[in-house]
């Protein structure tokens, strides 16, 4: 699962300036000229002119070496632009200028996190607790981290707090509710995305991943009412057209539908292989044998490591009479997962 939350970069400023140009530089004033760079920069970072405003903090910083905000601030600008490294060397520096520096140790973790460094991230987000233990937000943030390490409980205790110190924190009951996704436990992740769609009735993550929990479950028709509330009020998203498709295959019901879900899917996004497993899947089911042959091709053609694509490979190759080339697909696969027999069973299909 991939959960992206919105993710709130407060900024610093000195004073309001009205254009993205620091003033001439003046020797005898050089803090006054670090100040007027400095300005300008967060200017331009509220104009979405990243590679300028980096260029006005460092000339802040290069007129006044001990800036943290500065350091600051140009970490968030590199945040923005994605150069994750970059803002996480500048929150350093920040962060050596001023050990309790809340916010600079907050986004160093959102830094690390992108990085793909959840045990870093987690460390930084408890630094700003301790400097700040009612920051609801870092406690949201370690949650989500420790999510990326499948530590669920770790995870929804952190939601918990968070939840508890902002009790309408919507995007916390989201999360927690993909934290007992993640312990299987349905029921309840049911709940916390009642509970941030009452608190936000546009929301489309949690729409969707209701949805992902209903179709887990079997509750087919619900899911694919999910999917499609989210998809109207986000319709250019790929994964979710593939989400209907698949809980449509899995039904096996309004197969034409699920195929122009998957369609449009792939049409938004080509050459995913969950999606071209999805249509295949769907192929599959209306015994069109060819063509779902060739959608597993191409989705293992992308990405060899897909257990389902080659199980249910195998199963087509055995149906149209290539027995040797099924049983090796479907050996493959168990290989892989050796739980997929099971699961193809739960779908009515086995070799």
């Amino acid at each position: 699962m991939n959960v992206m939350l919105k993710t709130v970069f407060p900024a610093f400023s000195i004073a309001a300036v009205l254009t993205c140009q620091a003033p001439e530089a003046k020797a005898e004033d050089s803090n006054h000229t670090a100040v007027g760079f400095f300005n300008s920069g967060v200017t331009c970072v509220g104009n979405g002119d990243y590679d300028h405003a980096i260029d006005e903090f460092s000339q802040a910083i290069r007129l006044k070496p001990g800036f943290n905000e500065a350091f600051y601030e140009r970490g968030l600008a590199h945040i923005q632009k994605g150069e994750y490294f970059s803002a996480s060397a500048d929150f350093s520096q920040a962060i050596q200028l001023k050990p309790d520096y809340v916010l600079a140790f907050y986004n160093r973790g959102l830094a690390y996190a992108k990085i793909g460094d959840p045990d870093l991230a987690i460390d930084d987000f408890g630094q700003a607790i301790q400097l700040n233990p009612d920051f609801s937000e870092a406690f949201n943030k370690r949650g989500v981290a420790y999510i990326r390490k499948r530590d669920y409980d770790r995870a929804i205790d952190n939601f918990n707090q968070a939840i508890r110190l902002k009790p309408d924190f919507t995007e916390a009951f989201n999360n927690r509710g993909v934290a007992y996704m993640g312990k299987a436990d349905y029921d309840r992740a049911i709940e916390d995305f009642d509970q941030a769609i009452r608190l936000k009735p546009n929301y489309t993550d949690a729409f969707r991943l209701r949805g992902d929990v209903y179709s887990r479950k079997g509750d087919y028709d619900r899911a694919i009412e999910d999917f499609g509330q989210a998809i109207r009020l986000r319709p250019d998203d790929a994964v979710t057209f593939n989400n209907r498709c698949w809980a449509r295959a899995l039904a096996n019901k309004e197969l034409e539908v699920a195929l122009s879900d998957c369609n449009e899917s792939l049409r938004i996004k080509p050459n995913v292989p969950g999606t071209l497993d999805s249509r295949g899947f769907v192929f599959f089911r209306m015994g069109q044998l060819d063509r779902a042959l060739a959608d597993y091709d191409a989705a293992l053609g992308i990405n060899p490591q897909l257990a389902a694509s080659l199980y249910a490979r195998g199963l087509v190759k055995r149906r149209t009479g290539d027995a040797q080339g099924g049983d090796a697909d479907i050996a493959a696969a168990k290989a892989k997962d050796p739980k997929i027999s099971e699961r193809f069973a739960g779908y009515g299909l086995a070799p």
